[in-house]
């Protein structure tokens, strides 16, 4: 709370996507600017994991690029020089990953909606989600059609953000005999936005090899 008051700029995705965020403006002195990414991106009530998406994550290196030169103008060069590095770093990934995937992309299912922004990005992965956010889904109606996706053709596996699957997701794959994967680990936290798409990719060869 202490950085918060002192900060001169607050960037988060979103005030609803984490608990306790939603009175974050409540707290701030009026000095202090902030940049919600999700609205800021035009995604409203949606998947907030935008950064499994190249094309959101370019957008919003230069929409956060933009908020750092109004703030401090003196080293506009040193921002737009430093955001068109990260640009281009991510375009790289994006087309690497768009080759090694090109053919063989795994058929995934995930706990809850966390790779909704990726499947809009890379439409040769087939993905459904067994809920729409951590602890919500669609009743038996939901329930139904993820079932009959699985039956027309078995997924690779099961991905989760969490150290485990949701109960109900665990119990969808014992029953169709999935692998589960988390992308959770003791440096997610520290990690860097490209170093979080990398272990995506690492992620998805664990997926493959489990067919």
């Amino acid at each position: 709370m202490r950085r918060l008051q002192q900060a001169d700029l607050v960037i988060w995705i979103d005030r609803h996507f984490e608990a306790g965020f939603n009175r974050v403006p409540e707290i701030l002195p009026a000095t202090t600017r902030t940049l919600e990414l999700m609205p800021a991106l035009g995604i409203d009530n949606g998947d907030g994991h935008f950064w499994y998406s190249p094309e959101l994550l370019q957008m919003s290196t230069g929409i956060v690029a933009k908020a750092l030169i109004d703030l401090d103008p003196d080293n506009q060069s040193r921002y737009l020089e430093n955001a068109q590095r990260l640009k281009q770093a991510i375009s790289e990934w994006r087309l690497g990953f768009q080759q090694r995937w090109q053919d063989s992309a795994p058929r995934l299912l995930t706990d809850h909606g966390f790779l909704a922004h990726f499947g809009n990005d890379f439409k040769l992965f087939e993905i459904t989600a067994v809920q729409d956010h951590h602890d919500a889904h669609g009743g038996l109606k939901d329930l139904d059609r993820v079932e009959k996706w699985l039956r027309d053709k078995p997924a690779d596996c099961l991905l989760t953000l969490e150290t485990a699957p949701s109960a109900l997701a665990a119990s969808l794959a014992a029953r169709h005999r999935l692998g589960t994967i988390s992308l959770s680990d003791t440096g997610q936290n520290s990690s860097t936005i490209l170093q979080r798409l990398e272990r995506l990719q690492a992620t998805l060869e664990t997926c493959q090899q489990q067919q």
